[in-house]
């Protein structure tokens, strides 16, 4: 089989063979050329993908053309290779294996460069190269298994015998498998997900059979606000610690904010600017909360009374604890938490009712400054206070 295909290349086939792989580097370096061009030219997201069909196929065209004009005068050398290839069948079949590569890959391209380009957010994007990459993988281990069927031969145990050593040595492996199964299936958490498992914390920015990475917020860095760094988590660990979803359906979360004044200040004053600035920020994301909680409330029994601030009171050591309870996109803590304290201190400055409490040492005399009813009585043979 070998002396015959070296046969058959030492005549002025291998000619033929040289201009072929020409007129097809030719052929792919012009498209990318014509593609950027027409890229550039404008004309609307649908005429941009008419153009880029049209391009393509008029550059496969003539390129067929040309291996039709090449090739014309070798039709026996052609029909002397099938023949080659049909006695031996090995070789046949690792020919047709890099065909099927060579096309898969090629098609997976496209069709990711097309999808991609209608992508918007940069997940959605992320999610589209993943799924284009796990369809490939699939449609091309389909393709060998179809190509070598029938070299496969008691399959069945071979598979049998060598996973049970493999399910014995690589049990942490398996699970990290299984999780990533879980993971895909009912969807826990996607991609763009904030989630907590664990003690780590972070955005979820992509999902492998083995690890889940996040980029980590928290840590040595205040209301959740990214640290830089990315985590590296196991898909194992999603069976051994409880996961939390901070955004996946409703991407608000409840905040609380506490401001102590003192005992003598107006508190009730303080409490209405607190609820004031709170509202604020309530009212730009009003209609999206409602929007959110009636998605919620289709899948789950969800009943929030208040969505609206409210402002807690309770009696601390130092003065009246006024607390705000809000909701907040869950990215977004830390500004709307700015924007209520610079409110509330720029109101308080204009309210001389009103003090901020914070931990004093006080000396309390209950004689001079107790209410009137609460002032012991003096000692037999003492004077009472403003008496002669």
């Amino acid at each position: 089989m070998m002396s015959s295909l070296l046969e058959w290349l030492r005549q002025d086939a291998h000619l033929a063979i040289v201009l072929s792989v020409v007129f097809i580097v030719a052929g792919f370096l012009l498209y990318v050329i014509l593609r950027r061009r027409v890229g550039r030219s404008g004309g609307g997201e649908r005429g941009d993908i008419r153009d880029h069909l049209l391009l393509g196929f008029g550059i496969l065209l003539l390129v067929l053309i040309g291996l039709e004009v090449v090739w014309r005068n070798h039709i026996e050398f052609l029909r002397d290779l099938h023949a080659v290839f049909r006695k031996n069948e090995v070789y046949a079949n690792i020919l047709w294996t890099l065909v099927a590569g060579v096309v898969v890959y090629l098609m997976a391209r496209a069709a990711e460069h097309g999808l991609v380009r209608d992508a918007e957010e940069i997940e959605h994007r992320h999610k589209i190269r993943r799924a284009v990459n796990w369809t490939r993988t699939v449609v091309f281990i389909a393709c060998v298994v179809l190509i070598w069927q029938s070299r496969i031969q008691n399959i069945g145990v071979i598979l049998g015998i060598v996973g049970a050593g493999v399910a014995m040595s690589l049990q942490e492996v398996l699970l990290c498998i299984v999780g990533w199964m879980l993971i895909v299936t009912r969807k826990p958490f996607d991609i763009g997900d904030r989630i907590e498992i664990g003690k780590r914390q972070g955005d979820v920015i992509d999902i492998t059979v083995f690890r889940t990475v996040m980029l980590e917020i928290g840590n040595w860095v205040h209301a959740d606000q990214s640290t830089g760094r990315t985590i590296s988590v196991p898909n194992s660990a999603f069976f051994r610690n409880v996961t939390f979803n901070y955004t996946k359906g409703f991407p608000f979360i409840w905040n609380e904010l506490t401001t102590v004044v003192t005992f003598e200040s107006d508190w009730k004053r303080a409490k209405e600017i607190i609820l004031k600035q709170a509202e604020k920020e309530a009212d730009k994301i009003e209609a999206e909360v409602r929007r959110k909680m009636e998605t919620m409330q289709s899948s789950y029994p969800i009943r929030f009374q208040h969505l609206k601030p409210i402002v807690y009171t309770h009696i601390a050591d130092q003065g009246v604890a006024l607390t705000l309870r809000y909701l907040t996109p869950v990215r977004k803590r830390r500004g709307t938490t700015h924007e209520i304290c610079e409110g509330i201190l720029d109101d308080f400055a204009k309210e001389p009712s009103i003090d901020f409490a914070y931990p004093t040492t006080r000396f309390y005399n209950n004689v001079v400054e107790g209410k009137p009813g609460t002032i012991p009585p003096a000692p037999e043979g003492s004077r009472q206070p403003g008496t002669e």
